[in-house]
C-alpha cells in the first residue's frame, strides 16, 4: 500500500482539480473492529496509516472501520449549499436501510483542516441530526489530501477559505475497497442501496 499511496501523491502533483459544484451523477460502525493493515487488500483506503480525530475528540485510524460496509463523503461544515445536501442524501440512504443500521458505517471526512475542529464537527452532527452510528473526521492536511486522491474526490481551496469540490457518496466494502460511488446532489439512491445490500449479504 505504501506504493499505492506514493502513486496517489504523484498523481496529485500531476493532476489539476476541476471540481463541479453542480455535478449530477450517482457509509461507519457504531463499534468498529480494527483490522491489521497487512491483512487488508492493497486497494484498501484503510491502508492509509494516519490518525484522524472524530467529532468526539477520539483518535481513529481508518483500519478501525474495517468489518462493515462504509458509506462515506468528503465535505466541509462551512459549506452553504452542496455539503448539507450531500449529507441529506446520505441520510436518505440510511433511512432506507433501517434494519441494517448497526451493520453499516456512515462517515464524513472534512476537507477543512483549519476550521473543522472536533467541536465544529460535533455541532454539525447535532445540527444535521446525525445518529450515533455516524463518525465525522478531520485529520492532517496531507492525510486528507491523500485520502481524497485514493477516493478520486477532487477539491480545491478557494481564496475565501471555502472549497470547490466533487459531490460524491462512496460505498466501501468491509475491507475499505471502493466498490461504488453516487455522484451529484439529489440523486435517486436506489442503485447505491442495492450495492450496499449486496455487500451486506
Amino acid at each position: 500500500m505504501k506504493q499505492t499511496i506514493r502513486l496517489a501523491l504523484a498523481l496529485l502533483l500531476l493532476a489539476s482539480c476541476s471540481p463541479n459544484k453542480e455535478e449530477a451523477t450517482v457509509q461507519l460502525a457504531t463499534t468498529p473492529t480494527a483490522q491489521p493493515a497487512a491483512a487488508l487488500p492493497q486497494e484498501s483506503v484503510y491502508q492509509l496509516p494516519d490518525t484522524f480525530q472524530t467529532q468526539d475528540k477520539k483518535p481513529l485510524v481508518l483500519t478501525a472501520l474495517a468489518g462493515k460496509p462504509t458509506v462515506l463523503a468528503m465535505v466541509f461544515t462551512n459549506c452553504g449549499y452542496a455539503c448539507p445536501r450531500l449529507t441529506d442524501d446520505m441520510k436518505a440512504i440510511e433511512a432506507k436501510l433501517p434494519a441494517d443500521a448497526g451493520r453499516i458505517n456512515y462517515v464524513l471526512v472534512s476537507f477543512d483542516v483549519a476550521r473543522d475542529t472536533a467541536e465544529q464537527l460535533k455541532k454539525y452532527a447535532t445540527d444535521k441530526e446525525l445518529g450515533k452510528n455516524w463518525v465525522l473526521l478531520h485529520g492532517p492536511e496531507e492525510a486528507v489530501r491523500t485520502l481524497s486522491v485514493l477516493l478520486n474526490v477532487q477539491y480545491e481551496k478557494n481564496a475565501d477559505g471555502n472549497f470547490s469540490h466533487a459531490n460524491k457518496i462512496l460505498v466501501l466494502d468491509k475491507n475499505g475497497v471502493p466498490r461504488f460511488h453516487q455522484e451529484g446532489l439529489g440523486v435517486n439512491p436506489d442503485e447505491t442501496i442495492r450495492q450496499i445490500k449486496t455487500l451486506l449479504n
